[in-house]
């Protein structure tokens, strides 16, 4: 359950405990999607490869990116391409935005400057009704 609860966006950065380890991997040099997608290296248990794939987007095609050199084909492919996705993940070579390295750092909170809809257990999270998972504390921070 708590493994579940830490995918909720934190109250410093933002984002949830694996798009955090995603931009960990990023910054200490992995900036290759098939470093990122191993199985094993996120050490992180809810998300499959495919989610993974949608949350790296995430962070890099919002209004202020957190990453950079994720190709951008991959923002008007069909979803179910997987040859042609799998293809555009293997040519990104990926970087940390400035922004991006704000959020390691805990200056910056991702979900101020970007949207988010996703589901999480039966509830929508937008940026209106966002629920978000204090790790330190272990409660959750109503909207």
């Amino acid at each position: 359950m708590e493994d579940l609860l830490a995918e909720l966006p934190s109250p410093t950065t933002g984002l949830g405990a694996t798009e955090a380890r995603l931009l960990e991997l990023i910054a200490s040099g992995h900036n290759r999607t098939d470093q990122l997608f191993r199985p094993g290296a996120l050490k992180t248990r809810v998300f499959d490869p495919w989610e993974l794939g949608a949350l790296l987007e995430g962070l890099a095609f919002g209004p202020t990116p957190a990453i950079a050199g994720l190709d951008g084909k991959l923002a008007t492919l069909d979803p179910d391409n997987g040859r042609g996705r799998n293809a555009a993940f293997r040519r990104s070579r990926l970087s940390l935005t400035e922004f991006g390295r704000g959020i390691l750092e805990g200056r910056e909170d991702f979900l101020r400057r970007n949207p988010i809809r996703r589901w999480w257990g039966g509830t929508l999270l937008t940026n209106e009704r966002l629920w978000r998972w204090d790790a330190q504390r272990r409660s959750l921070v109503a909207p």
